[in-house]
């Protein structure tokens, strides 16, 4: 993302599913991008942000760390040249319970015969991030599409 082999002005549009929150130095990619866009092209990038600071002395995943701040992304955008650039947040629920997925988790627990409940869960099964367990991912991290 922060060095695509095409040429200037190429690309018509370009969408991202996810993979953009690890890009190291998101300024970095979202300037590379708009130099492979052609004038008037067009983004949608959907990436996880942190909507605070991470508390201090918490060992977070390296991908929450790695997370932009969802406030810094339109501004970046801007002094880059985007237009008429939103960050949407209507779908950013990052924990969240599937319908129907209690009766799912008991189907295959009988299947299994093992408990299938951290499956789902997000850096669970490891001791090393037992901890998230309570966190409100929904108050710390946002999924996002930016927009441009």
């Amino acid at each position: 993302m922060e060095k695509m082999p095409i040429p200037d002005e190429e690309i018509d549009a370009v969408i991202s599913n996810g993979a953009f929150c690890l890009a190291p130095n998101k300024e970095k990619a979202f300037k590379e991008i708009f130099r492979v866009l052609k004038p008037g092209g067009r983004i949608s990038v959907c990436t996880s942000t942190i909507k605070m600071d991470l508390e201090p002395g918490v060992n977070w995943p390296i991908c929450m760390r790695m997370f932009a701040h969802i406030n810094t992304l339109k501004p970046i955008c801007e002094a880059i040249g985007y237009e008429n650039v939103i960050v949407d947040d209507s779908d950013s629920l990052m924990q969240y319970e599937l319908p129907g997925f209690d009766e799912v988790k008991e189907q295959e627990q009988k299947l299994t015969e093992k408990k299938q409940d951290d499956r789902f869960k997000v850096h669970v099964g490891s001791s090393e991030f037992r901890h998230l367990k309570e966190y409100d991912m929904n108050k710390i991290c946002a999924r996002v599409t930016v927009i441009a």
